[in-house]
């Protein structure tokens, strides 16, 4: 069977790439160190390695020549780093996928394809650098090989060997390679999340110079979704981001940007949460208009009635705190019933407080509305201690925490919830220092007023 070729991008696709890789390629200020420590006098280093990478890497470079040197500690590195994704990164991407295309078909692509294979290797490199234990004197240390070379630096290294591959997404026919630099886009795009929080005095100001992988995955499946092949590479990856979007439109607090619609991209029943999240989303930090509101409530009962049976837990028992448990137990079948519940959770959770009606209501229906709050947020983050091997659903509920965590008032709850947001910096290095401050400066000001 011929596959069909996926369609071409526009000018104007190609000229939004350009534009958003332009900035990276001409930045000048700020500098970094090249991986041999040698700066030339008077150049931006990000600019020559970026440059350097585009006039040289091959669209298609085979793995065997990449690996020529097997026993250089490059090789050892980017096994490590291989292997790193394969087992620890993949499950965030898979988790509402049967297929597992991030654990079982991404890693035989990398082989093939440079952009894809610098993907894996940067959002590897930077998460096996923010975990401590993984750290020694002589370097990062991973199932036994000392990666001295290893560096905060080493994943904006490959990340911007990426660059060259993207920018020339509109000239691709093959529908393969699409698929594959779609995924990289995808896995940069995690990246980016990893990157919301820099540490103090990581790559000078370079904060405010990241690449928008959010912008260039958008442009690039938007490009690729009017012909989508089921249970394929591009039916995941334009499901991750959707989840991917919903995340920055909660976290950042702004309308998502995402376009649904294809109606040959079916939703299982965990999309559907997520597009459900997405509109509550779009909703609330958007027109917040009272007929919507109707809309997105009459929604959610539809949803509550046609899903939650399904979705159902395996097993539920009550928090007990005079026992010092503060959450809930809910245990699930599935982790892509986890995520379902979840993003159904959440937006519930925000047409509850966020309802135009509580403008004028009484105090006692105010009192009413931040218990119901209250009991989502345990619930996520029930839900998110009982799978830990789920691990977005911590990520989901830290969420729920910052958006709604000044409605708690309890010392036992308050700590519980900051033990929530430790566990997920801890564990699985995502960037809490921000949602971790706020927190705490919301509860100060609520426990000093005067009444």
């Amino acid at each position: 069977m011929v596959r069909k070729s996926l369609p071409r991008s526009s000018s104007d696709d190609s000229s939004s790439i350009q534009s958003i890789f332009g900035g990276v390629v001409e930045k000048e200020g700020n500098r970094l160190t090249s991986p041999d420590n040698n700066t030339r006098t008077g150049e931006d280093p990000i600019q020559l390695i970026a440059s350097d990478h585009i006039q040289h890497a091959q669209v298609f470079t085979p793995l065997s020549v990449h690996r020529s040197a097997t026993k250089s500690s490059s090789h050892i590195q980017e096994s490590c780093l291989m292997r790193y994704f394969i087992e620890e990164l993949s499950p965030w991407f898979d988790h509402c996928d049967e297929r597992r295309h991030f654990q079982l078909v991404v890693p035989l692509r990398a082989e093939n394809c440079l952009a894809l294979r610098n993907a894996v290797f940067a959002v590897s490199a930077r998460h096996l650098c923010r975990l401590p234990h993984y750290l020694t004197p002589q370097g990062i240390s991973y199932h036994g090989q000392l990666l001295p070379q290893l560096t905060k630096t080493t994943s904006l290294e490959y990340l911007l060997k990426c660059i060259p591959e993207l920018v020339r997404f509109h000239e691709i026919e093959d529908p393969t390679h699409q698929e594959n630099i779609m995924a990289a886009t995808v896995i940069l795009r995690q990246y980016e999340e990893m990157e919301e929080e820099l540490e103090e005095g990581e790559i000078g100001n370079y904060a405010n110079e990241r690449v928008n992988f959010l912008a260039i995955t958008h442009t690039i499946i938007n490009t690729m979704i009017s012909t989508p092949h089921d249970h394929s590479l591009t039916n995941a990856a334009f499901w991750i981001t959707a989840r991917q979007d919903v995340y920055c439109a909660l976290t950042r607090q702004r309308p998502p940007e995402f376009r649904f619609g294809s109606e040959t991209l079916k939703p299982s029943a965990a999309n559907t949460m997520i597009i459900f999240a997405s509109e509550v989303a779009k909703w609330r930090w958007g027109s917040k208009a009272v007929d919507e509101w109707e809309l997105l409530k009459a929604r959610q009962h539809e949803l509550d009635n046609e899903y939650m049976h399904e979705l159902a837990p395996l097993l539920e028992r009550k928090a007990e705190p005079a026992k010092g448990s503060i959450f809930p137990t809910i245990w699930f079948s599935f982790e892509a019933h986890v995520t379902a519940v979840q993003h159904f959770k959440l937006g519930e959770m925000i047409l509850i407080a966020e309802s135009p009606y509580l403008e004028k209501a009484r105090s006692a229906v105010h009192r009413k509305a931040e218990a119901q709050v209250r009991e989502i947020v345990l619930s996520l983050c029930g839900i998110a201690t009982s799978h830990p091997r789920c691990h977005p659903a911590l990520v989901n509920a830290v969420i729920a925490i910052t958006l709604y965590g000044e409605y708690f008032t309890r010392q036992d709850e308050r700590t519980a919830l900051l033990g929530i947001i430790d566990q997920t910096m801890d564990l699985h290095a995502w960037p809490m220092r921000k949602a971790y401050q706020t927190l705490n400066q919301q509860w100060e000001m609520i426990d000093s007023l005067q009444y």
